[in-house]
C-alpha cells in the first residue's frame, strides 16, 4: 500500500503520516514518480495581510477514518504539499497556538468546511487565508448607581494563552482573541470586587463579543509611593491596615504592595474602618544593588515611628478614596542586647519588633531576634523616633516588656533612628507574670477556644497569647509584667470579653481590668454567661 508523502518548500516542513489500522513504511521518496491512483493537495497559508504565516495543515479523509498534518513557517513561505493520496474527497483545516483551528474555505468548524474531490494524479491547490481573531469589549458598571466603573480590568485564559489588560470609564478591550466560549476574570481593584459567578462570552473570528458586568462596591484606597529626597515612584512598598487598639499587626500580613508606577491601591474591603497604615519595602534578594528605604507609619505629610501619630484613614464600603504620596527615607537600625535582669546572662532567641506585635503567625525570625550573645538589629527603619517590643521565646518564662522596661507602647522610651546610623538600644527581661483559670458556662468546662490578654490602656497584645483551653477548661497564659489588662476569650462561635456587657463592642471600656503582677500568677474563673457576656455576632 502506498502512503502519502508530505513536504514542504526548501525542506522546512516534517513529515507525519497518518493511517489508522494500516501496516508502518517508509514515505516514498521525493524523487520517484508519482503512479496512477496518487494525487497531490498544496497551497499556501498566509495571514490577514497577505503574509506567508505558520500553520499546521491537515488533510482529513471525509469518508474514512484517515488525516495527515504538514507543518508551514514564514521561512517556507507558507507553503504545504502533501502528495501519494488515494483518490477521494478531502477536508482541509489549519491550525496555530494563537489562532485556533480554522477549516477551509474560511470556516469555523468541520461541519461547515467545503469538502474537495480529488482524482487520480490530480494535483489540487487549496490557499488560505487566516481569518481575523475576535475582540471582547467588557462594559464594566457599578452595580448600585449604575456608572461606568473607572477602572475595569479582564482576563481571559485560552487554551494556549492569557490574554489581559485594563481600561478606563468602564470599558476594557481585549483584542486577539481565538474563537470559542471563554471565562473572562473581571476586577476593578481597589474599589470593586469581582464577580459572585464566572462570566463566559462567546467569541468569533473577525467579530466583536460584548459583554455587559455590574460590580459590587467595596472600601478602597488609593496613593502612590515616591522616594522623599528625588519625587521617583518606589516599586515592592507593602502596607499593613492596623485597627487602633486591636492587638496590634503580625509580620507576613501584607496584602497591598506597590507597582513598577509607586502606585498602591488597597481593596476592595467589605466593610468600613478606621484603619492606620504601616508601610515598609521588601527587598529583592536577586537585586542587592536596590535602593533601601526604611519603614513608617503612614502620616499625611511623610512618616513616624509613634503609631500615635499616625494618620486615621475612615474607609467606608462603596467608597474609594485617595490620599496623598506616601513618602520614604533612607533608613537606619537599632541595635543592642537583651540580658536577663537577675543574672545579667544574654538572652537568644529574644525578637524585637519597632510595633505592637501580635503573635498569631510565630515570633519570627533574623536579625531582628537576638544571637546566642544577646545582640538583636532591627534594620530599615525610617530615620523617627520608634518604640520597640522585646517578645522572648514562648515558654521561656521572661515578661513581654517594651524599650525603657515598661509594660506599655505608651510609656515606651522612643529611640530616635538617623538616615545612615544604627542606635543603641539595650533591656534586661523580668520574670514574666501568669494569668491561669477555667473557662465555663453555667459552672460546665467549656473544653476549647482560646484566651487572650490586652494592655487595658493601648489595646496591645499584652503577653505570650493565645492560652489554649483544654478539655478541663483550664488554660494559661504566661509573659507579663505588671499591668491592667482586658481579657478576651474566643473561638469558632463566640468572643466575648471578661466582664463586659452584651453588645459590648470590644475591648469595651465596661469590661472589667484585670491586674497582672510580673513573677507572679494571677488566677480567673471566665464563665461565658455570669462573667464573659458575648458579643453578638462575635
Amino acid at each position: 500500500m502506498r502512503l502519502p508523502w508530505v513536504t514542504g518548500v526548501a525542506g522546512m516542513l516534517v513529515v507525519l503520516l497518518a493511517a489508522p489500522g494500516a501496516a508502518a513504511s517508509s514515505p516514498t521518496p521525493a524523487a520517484e514518480a508519482v503512479g496512477l491512483g496518487a494525487g497531490t493537495i498544496r497551497g499556501r497559508v498566509v495571514d490577514g495581510s497577505g503574509a506567508p504565516a505558520d500553520a499546521t495543515v491537515g488533510i482529513w479523509a471525509a469518508d474514512r477514518d484517515w488525516h495527515a498534518l504538514a507543518y508551514v513557517t514564514p521561512a517556507g513561505d507558507g507553503r504545504y504539499e502533501v502528495r501519494d493520496l488515494a483518490p477521494g474527497r478531502y477536508q482541509v483545516s489549519v491550525f496555530d497556538d494563537v489562532r485556533g483551528t480554522q477549516w477551509l474555505p474560511g470556516r469555523e468548524s468541520r461541519a461547515e468546511a467545503g469538502i474537495y474531490p480529488l482524482a487520480d494524479s490530480q494535483v489540487l491547490t487549496l490557499d488560505e487565508e487566516w481569518l481575523p481573531l475576535g475582540t471582547v469589549e467588557v462594559s464594566v458598571t457599578d452595580a448600585v448607581t449604575g456608572a461606568p466603573v473607572p477602572r475595569p480590568c479582564a482576563r481571559i485564559d485560552t487554551t494556549t494563552r492569557t490574554l489581559e489588560g485594563c481600561g478606563a470609564a468602564g470599558l476594557v478591550r481585549l483584542g486577539q482573541v481565538p474563537p470559542g466560549r471563554w471565562t473572562v476574570a473581571v476586577t476593578a481593584a481597589p474599589s470593586h470586587f469581582p464577580p459572585a459567578r464566572p462570566v463566559t462570552v462567546d467569541a468569533v473570528r473577525g467579530g466583536v463579543a460584548r459583554l455587559a458586568v455590574a460590580l459590587t462596591p467595596g472600601a478602597g484606597l488609593t496613593t502612590t509611593v515616591r522616594d522623599a529626597v528625588t519625587g521617583g515612584p518606589v516599586d515592592r512598598v507593602c502596607v499593613r491596615l492596623v485597627l487602633p487598639g486591636s492587638g496590634g499587626q503580625s509580620a507576613g500580613q501584607d496584602g497591598y504592595c506597590s507597582d513598577a508606577s509607586g502606585r498602591l491601591a488597597i481593596g476592595p474591603l467589605a466593610e468600613s474602618a478606621t484603619v492606620q497604615l504601616y508601610a515598609h519595602r521588601v527587598d529583592d534578594p536577586y537585586d542587592r544593588t536596590d535602593r533601601r528605604y526604611g519603614a513608617q507609619w503612614v502620616t499625611p505629610t511623610g512618616g513616624t515611628g509613634d503609631q500615635r501619630l499616625a494618620s486615621r484613614l475612615l474607609l467606608r464600603a462603596g467608597r474609594t478614596v485617595a490620599i496623598p504620596p506616601i513618602l520614604l527615607d533612607p533608613p537606619g537600625a537599632i541595635s543592642g542586647t537583651v540580658t536577663d535582669a537577675r543574672t545579667g546572662a544574654a538572652l537568644p532567641g529574644v525578637c524585637a519588633f519597632p510595633y505592637a506585635f501580635r503573635p498569631d503567625r510565630g515570633t519570627g525570625y533574623g536579625r531582628h531576634c537576638s544571637g546566642p550573645d544577646g545582640r538583636y538589629t532591627i534594620d530599615d527603619l525610617g530615620p523617627y523616633a520608634w518604640p520597640v517590643q522585646f517578645v522572648p521565646p514562648p515558654g521561656s518564662g521572661w515578661a513581654w516588656q517594651w524599650s525603657g522596661e515598661v509594660a506599655d507602647r505608651f510609656s515606651a522610651r522612643l529611640t530616635p533612628v538617623t538616615s545612615g546610623g544604627t542606635a543603641a538600644l539595650s533591656t534586661r527581661l523580668v520574670d514574666g507574670g501568669t494569668l491561669t483559670g477555667t473557662v465555663g458556662r453555667n459552672g460546665a468546662a467549656v473544653g476549647a477556644g482560646q484566651v487572650w490578654t490586652y494592655h487595658q490602656r493601648t489595646g496591645d497584645v499584652a503577653g505570650a497569647g493565645p492560652g489554649h483551653v483544654g478539655p478541663d477548661g483550664r488554660f494559661v497564659l504566661p509573659g507579663h509584667r505588671g499591668q491592667q489588662v482586658h481579657v478576651e476569650y474566643a473561638d469558632p462561635t463566640t468572643t466575648c470579653w471578661y466582664g463586659a456587657p452584651t453588645g459590648g463592642a470590644g475591648p469595651p471600656t465596661a469590661a472589667t481590668p484585670v491586674g497582672l503582677t510580673a513573677g507572679a500568677t494571677t488566677t480567673l474563673a471566665l464563665d461565658l454567661v455570669r462573667t464573659c457576656a458575648p458579643r453578638p455576632g462575635g
